[in-house]
């Protein structure tokens, strides 16, 4: 594993209307992960209606899970490996992941519908779980699928 910073700039959603520039730890790798540097992060439709406090994402069964650093739509290289990952991924490719994390365990993941998954968890949207691309790090998860870019 390279070295990484003890602590990152990220924005981070702490609700609707409730986004600010924060320093915050850096992820590191679990078994099977990788951490990326961030190289660019896009802004859609989504993060603006998640910001300004939409019903499907502030609902009566929010599906944020804030605090969260938000953006599903992001690339990078590759910073740091967890252990087994070493044989797939170098350190300094760029890579982007799609922005859903399937947990490969539900009837949509099992026919291979993944991005139908039902725990659904989109990097940006699910503390911990999906951390998004608006920091200078972030973590892709053993689930996460992964392509490199040329």
């Amino acid at each position: 594993m390279s070295q990484l910073p003890e602590k990152m700039r990220a924005v981070v959603c702490h609700g609707p209307q409730d986004y600010r520039f924060e320093q915050v730890p850096t992820p590191l790798p679990k078994a099977r992960e990788l951490v990326i540097k961030v190289e660019g992060c896009g802004i859609c439709a989504g993060d603006c209606k998640c910001k300004n406090g939409a019903q499907m994402f502030w609902g009566e069964n929010p599906w944020v899970k804030p605090p969260v650093v938000p953006g599903h739509e992001f690339y990078g290289r590759i910073a740091a490996l967890g252990e087994g990952a070493e044989g797939k991924y170098r350190i300094g490719e760029r890579v982007i992941a799609e922005q859903i994390v399937p947990c490969w365990e539900c009837r949509y993941c099992k026919s291979g519908s993944y991005w139908m998954c039902e725990t659904h968890n989109i990097y940006g949207f699910q503390k911990d779980v999906a951390e998004g691309g608006m920091a200078e790090y972030m973590r892709f998860s053993e689930n996460a699928i992964v392509h490199k870019i040329p």
